[in-house]
Protein backbone atom coordinates (compact mmCIF):
# COMPACT_ATOMS: atom_id res chain seq x y z
CA UNK A 1 0.00 0.00 0.00
CA UNK A 2 1.24 3.20 -0.75
CA UNK A 3 0.28 6.20 0.92
CA UNK A 4 1.36 9.57 -0.52
CA UNK A 5 1.81 12.91 1.34
CA UNK A 6 1.32 16.32 1.10
CA UNK A 7 4.54 18.53 2.19
CA UNK A 8 4.46 21.73 0.58
CA UNK A 9 2.25 23.43 3.68
CA UNK A 10 3.87 23.53 7.19
CA UNK A 11 5.54 20.16 6.72
CA UNK A 12 8.49 20.66 9.23
CA UNK A 13 6.06 20.87 12.03
CA UNK A 14 3.94 17.69 11.44
CA UNK A 15 5.34 15.85 8.82
CA UNK A 16 7.99 13.41 10.12
CA UNK A 17 5.29 11.95 12.86
CA UNK A 18 2.75 10.88 10.26
CA UNK A 19 5.59 9.64 7.58
CA UNK A 20 6.90 7.93 10.70
CA UNK A 21 3.80 6.24 11.86
CA UNK A 22 2.00 5.22 8.16
CA UNK A 23 5.06 3.43 7.72
CA UNK A 24 5.87 1.13 10.68
CA UNK A 25 2.01 -0.36 9.72
CA UNK A 26 3.58 -1.60 6.93
CA UNK A 27 2.81 1.57 4.32
CA UNK A 28 5.29 2.84 1.97
CA UNK A 29 4.83 6.82 2.41
CA UNK A 30 5.21 8.70 -0.77
CA UNK A 31 6.21 12.14 -1.17
CA UNK A 32 6.20 14.23 -4.84
CA UNK A 33 9.95 15.33 -5.68
CA UNK A 34 10.78 18.75 -6.43
CA UNK A 35 9.95 18.23 -10.27
CA UNK A 36 7.26 15.65 -10.06
CA UNK A 37 4.61 18.68 -9.48
CA UNK A 38 5.90 21.76 -11.87
CA UNK A 39 4.68 19.91 -14.82
CA UNK A 40 1.25 19.45 -12.95
CA UNK A 41 1.33 22.87 -12.55
CA UNK A 42 -0.02 23.80 -16.02
CA UNK A 43 -3.57 21.96 -14.99
CA UNK A 44 -6.21 24.52 -15.67
CA UNK A 45 -7.46 23.40 -12.39
CA UNK A 46 -4.18 24.29 -10.35
CA UNK A 47 -3.66 27.90 -12.37
CA UNK A 48 -7.08 28.87 -10.57
CA UNK A 49 -6.12 28.59 -7.33
CA UNK A 50 -5.36 31.24 -5.11
CA UNK A 51 -1.70 31.42 -4.06
CA UNK A 52 1.48 29.70 -5.53
CA UNK A 53 2.34 27.70 -2.27
CA UNK A 54 -1.40 26.03 -2.68
CA UNK A 55 -0.67 25.78 -6.33
CA UNK A 56 2.39 23.67 -5.83
CA UNK A 57 0.68 21.48 -2.93
CA UNK A 58 -2.21 20.38 -5.15
CA UNK A 59 0.18 20.02 -7.96
CA UNK A 60 1.86 17.46 -5.71
CA UNK A 61 -1.40 16.14 -5.09
CA UNK A 62 -2.13 15.32 -8.58
CA UNK A 63 1.75 13.79 -9.12
CA UNK A 64 1.20 11.53 -6.16
CA UNK A 65 -2.65 10.43 -7.54
CA UNK A 66 -1.43 6.95 -8.01
CA UNK A 67 -1.39 6.69 -4.32
CA UNK A 68 -3.59 4.66 -2.05
CA UNK A 69 -4.71 7.05 0.34
CA UNK A 70 -3.43 10.76 0.67
CA UNK A 71 -2.40 12.29 4.24
CA UNK A 72 -3.00 16.36 3.45
CA UNK A 73 -2.62 19.21 6.47
CA UNK A 74 -5.59 21.22 7.62
CA UNK A 75 -4.04 24.33 8.76
CA UNK A 76 -6.62 25.35 11.05
CA UNK A 77 -8.82 22.18 12.59
CA UNK A 78 -11.52 22.85 14.11
CA UNK A 79 -11.68 26.58 13.80
CA UNK A 80 -14.73 27.85 11.69
CA UNK A 81 -15.11 31.89 11.17
CA UNK A 82 -15.69 34.25 8.24
CA UNK A 83 -13.25 36.76 9.03
CA UNK A 84 -10.05 37.10 7.49
CA UNK A 85 -8.51 33.96 5.79
CA UNK A 86 -11.14 31.95 6.83
CA UNK A 87 -12.92 33.58 4.27
CA UNK A 88 -10.44 31.07 1.65
CA UNK A 89 -11.18 27.60 2.18
CA UNK A 90 -7.67 26.77 0.58
CA UNK A 91 -6.79 28.44 3.96
CA UNK A 92 -9.95 27.22 6.27
CA UNK A 93 -10.11 23.42 4.99
CA UNK A 94 -7.70 22.61 2.67
CA UNK A 95 -8.67 19.24 2.85
CA UNK A 96 -12.03 19.97 1.51
CA UNK A 97 -11.20 22.20 -1.05
CA UNK A 98 -8.60 19.45 -2.56
CA UNK A 99 -11.37 17.20 -2.96
CA UNK A 100 -13.88 19.24 -4.05
CA UNK A 101 -11.83 21.31 -6.69
CA UNK A 102 -9.41 18.32 -8.36
CA UNK A 103 -11.27 15.39 -8.93
CA UNK A 104 -10.21 11.56 -9.12
CA UNK A 105 -7.50 11.68 -6.33
CA UNK A 106 -7.08 8.58 -3.87
CA UNK A 107 -9.32 8.72 -0.45
CA UNK A 108 -7.76 12.16 1.04
CA UNK A 109 -7.40 12.11 5.21
CA UNK A 110 -6.69 14.93 6.81
CA UNK A 111 -4.28 15.56 9.66
CA UNK A 112 -3.71 18.98 11.79
CA UNK A 113 -0.60 20.78 10.90
CA UNK A 114 0.82 20.89 14.14
CA UNK A 115 1.54 18.32 16.95
CA UNK A 116 -0.17 19.70 19.46
CA UNK A 117 -2.49 18.10 22.70
CA UNK A 118 -3.61 14.29 22.68
CA UNK A 119 -2.54 13.22 19.51
CA UNK A 120 -3.52 9.23 20.39
CA UNK A 121 -7.38 9.18 19.84
CA UNK A 122 -6.74 10.93 16.11
CA UNK A 123 -3.46 8.46 15.42
CA UNK A 124 -4.84 5.56 16.03
CA UNK A 125 -8.30 6.65 14.32
CA UNK A 126 -6.29 8.04 10.98
CA UNK A 127 -4.33 4.72 10.96
CA UNK A 128 -7.74 2.95 11.09
CA UNK A 129 -8.70 4.41 7.59
CA UNK A 130 -5.66 2.86 5.96
CA UNK A 131 -5.40 -0.44 7.88
CA UNK A 132 -7.50 -3.01 9.75
CA UNK A 133 -4.93 -4.23 11.67
CA UNK A 134 -5.58 -3.10 14.82
CA UNK A 135 -2.46 -4.87 16.77
CA UNK A 136 -0.09 -3.32 14.36
CA UNK A 137 -2.37 0.22 14.47
CA UNK A 138 -1.44 -0.02 18.08
CA UNK A 139 2.14 -0.98 17.84
CA UNK A 140 2.25 2.36 15.38
CA UNK A 141 1.52 4.42 18.39
CA UNK A 142 3.39 2.89 21.09
CA UNK A 143 6.69 3.31 18.94
CA UNK A 144 6.56 6.69 17.81
CA UNK A 145 4.22 8.23 20.17
CA UNK A 146 7.40 10.02 21.62
CA UNK A 147 7.59 11.99 18.55
CA UNK A 148 4.18 13.01 18.74
CA UNK A 149 5.33 17.02 19.95
CA UNK A 150 5.50 20.25 18.54
CA UNK A 151 9.29 20.95 17.20
CA UNK A 152 11.18 23.66 19.99
CA UNK A 153 12.23 26.66 18.82
CA UNK A 154 15.77 28.03 19.45
CA UNK A 155 15.31 32.13 19.84
CA UNK A 156 16.74 33.65 16.91
CA UNK A 157 19.34 36.16 17.06
CA UNK A 158 18.15 39.22 18.04
CA UNK A 159 21.78 40.99 18.10
CA UNK A 160 23.25 42.60 15.05
CA UNK A 161 26.84 41.36 14.20
CA UNK A 162 29.23 43.89 12.47
CA UNK A 163 28.59 45.61 9.71
CA UNK A 164 24.42 45.22 10.18
CA UNK A 165 22.64 48.47 10.74
CA UNK A 166 19.27 48.11 10.18
CA UNK A 167 16.93 45.16 11.98
CA UNK A 168 13.94 43.86 10.34
CA UNK A 169 11.07 41.44 11.16
CA UNK A 170 9.51 39.73 8.51
CA UNK A 171 5.76 38.31 9.23
CA UNK A 172 3.31 36.61 6.58
CA UNK A 173 1.15 33.35 6.10
CA UNK A 174 3.96 30.73 7.55
CA UNK A 175 3.78 28.76 4.12
CA UNK A 176 5.45 31.75 2.67
CA UNK A 177 8.11 32.06 5.25
CA UNK A 178 11.39 29.89 5.47
CA UNK A 179 14.95 30.57 5.81
CA UNK A 180 15.35 30.20 1.62
CA UNK A 181 12.71 33.28 1.36
CA UNK A 182 14.49 35.71 4.07
CA UNK A 183 17.57 35.32 1.82
CA UNK A 184 15.67 35.88 -1.28
CA UNK A 185 14.26 38.63 0.34
CA UNK A 186 17.55 40.17 2.17
CA UNK A 187 18.88 43.58 0.73
CA UNK A 188 22.30 43.15 1.41
CA UNK A 189 24.92 42.63 4.34
CA UNK A 190 23.76 45.65 6.14
CA UNK A 191 20.20 44.35 7.01
CA UNK A 192 19.64 41.56 9.57
CA UNK A 193 16.27 39.68 8.88
CA UNK A 194 14.26 38.41 11.48
CA UNK A 195 11.84 35.98 10.09
CA UNK A 196 8.38 35.07 11.75
CA UNK A 197 9.17 31.36 11.16
CA UNK A 198 12.26 31.39 13.37
CA UNK A 199 9.18 31.97 16.56
CA UNK A 200 7.25 29.49 18.08
CA UNK A 201 3.39 29.59 16.43
CA UNK A 202 1.82 28.69 19.31
CA UNK A 203 3.33 32.15 21.14
CA UNK A 204 2.40 34.14 17.99
CA UNK A 205 -1.01 32.89 18.24
CA UNK A 206 -1.62 34.12 21.75
CA UNK A 207 -0.28 37.46 20.81
CA UNK A 208 -2.89 37.67 18.02
CA UNK A 209 -5.49 36.69 20.31
CA UNK A 210 -4.87 40.12 22.01
CA UNK A 211 -5.56 41.62 18.29
CA UNK A 212 -8.89 39.16 16.92
CA UNK A 213 -8.92 36.07 19.08
CA UNK A 214 -11.63 35.57 16.05
CA UNK A 215 -9.59 35.30 13.58
CA UNK A 216 -8.30 31.75 12.10
CA UNK A 217 -5.15 30.25 13.98
CA UNK A 218 -2.60 31.08 11.05
CA UNK A 219 -4.31 34.28 10.54
CA UNK A 220 -3.76 35.27 14.35
CA UNK A 221 -0.14 33.66 13.44
CA UNK A 222 0.65 36.62 11.26
CA UNK A 223 -0.73 39.08 13.16
CA UNK A 224 0.75 37.90 16.63
CA UNK A 225 4.06 38.21 14.40
CA UNK A 226 3.26 41.31 13.98
CA UNK A 227 2.57 42.59 17.05
CA UNK A 228 5.41 41.11 18.64
CA UNK A 229 8.08 42.68 16.32
CA UNK A 230 6.39 45.94 16.46
CA UNK A 231 6.94 46.16 20.54
CA UNK A 232 10.26 44.13 20.56
CA UNK A 233 13.09 46.66 21.00
CA UNK A 234 16.11 46.97 18.09
CA UNK A 235 13.72 45.89 15.40
CA UNK A 236 13.63 49.00 13.02
CA UNK A 237 10.96 48.06 11.08
CA UNK A 238 8.72 45.13 10.12
CA UNK A 239 8.24 43.36 6.53
CA UNK A 240 5.17 41.24 5.42
CA UNK A 241 5.27 39.35 2.49
CA UNK A 242 2.21 38.66 0.39
CA UNK A 243 1.36 35.85 -2.48
CA UNK A 244 -0.19 38.57 -5.28
CA UNK A 245 -2.44 36.00 -6.36
CA UNK A 246 -3.76 35.48 -2.98
CA UNK A 247 -6.98 37.92 -2.04
CA UNK A 248 -6.16 36.80 1.62
CA UNK A 249 -2.90 37.80 2.09
CA UNK A 250 -3.88 41.45 0.84
CA UNK A 251 -6.55 41.69 3.02
CA UNK A 252 -4.17 40.12 5.70
CA UNK A 253 -1.25 42.99 4.78
CA UNK A 254 -4.03 46.12 5.45
CA UNK A 255 -4.78 44.53 8.25
CA UNK A 256 -1.40 44.94 9.91
CA UNK A 257 -1.29 48.24 9.00
CA UNK A 258 -4.08 48.72 11.85
CA UNK A 259 -1.94 46.54 14.09
CA UNK A 260 1.86 48.48 13.42
CA UNK A 261 2.23 52.25 14.61
CA UNK A 262 3.88 52.31 11.86
CA UNK A 263 3.14 50.57 8.43
CA UNK A 264 4.91 47.54 7.61
CA UNK A 265 6.31 47.34 3.91
CA UNK A 266 4.79 44.91 1.92
CA UNK A 267 7.46 42.59 -0.17
CA UNK A 268 5.06 40.43 -3.17
CA UNK A 269 6.64 37.33 -3.44
CA UNK A 270 6.22 37.17 -7.02
CA UNK A 271 8.35 40.45 -6.67
CA UNK A 272 11.49 38.79 -5.05
CA UNK A 273 12.47 35.92 -7.75
CA UNK A 274 12.21 33.82 -11.29
CA UNK A 275 9.00 31.29 -10.67
CA UNK A 276 11.64 28.30 -10.81
CA UNK A 277 13.40 30.14 -7.92
CA UNK A 278 10.64 30.89 -5.81
CA UNK A 279 9.37 27.07 -6.41
CA UNK A 280 13.00 25.71 -4.75
CA UNK A 281 12.54 28.32 -2.44
CA UNK A 282 9.06 27.47 -1.08
CA UNK A 283 9.45 23.93 -1.20
CA UNK A 284 9.08 22.64 2.37
CA UNK A 285 11.63 19.02 2.15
Amino acid sequence: MQVGFISQLLWPRYGTFWKNLVAEIGATPQLATLEDPVLALDDPRVQAIPGLAFQLAAAQALALSGADYLIVPDLNPGEETARGSGQDLWIASFPDALRTTLHGLPPIVGVPASLHGDLEALAVRTLHTISDDPVTIRRSWERHRALATAPRYREPRWQRRSGETRTVGVVGQPWLLNDHVLELLSPGPSYHLIGQHQLEPTLLRREGDRVDPKLVGTDREVVGAARYFGRKGGIDEVWVVVDETSGADAALAARLERVLREAPTTKTLQHLADPETLIRALAEH
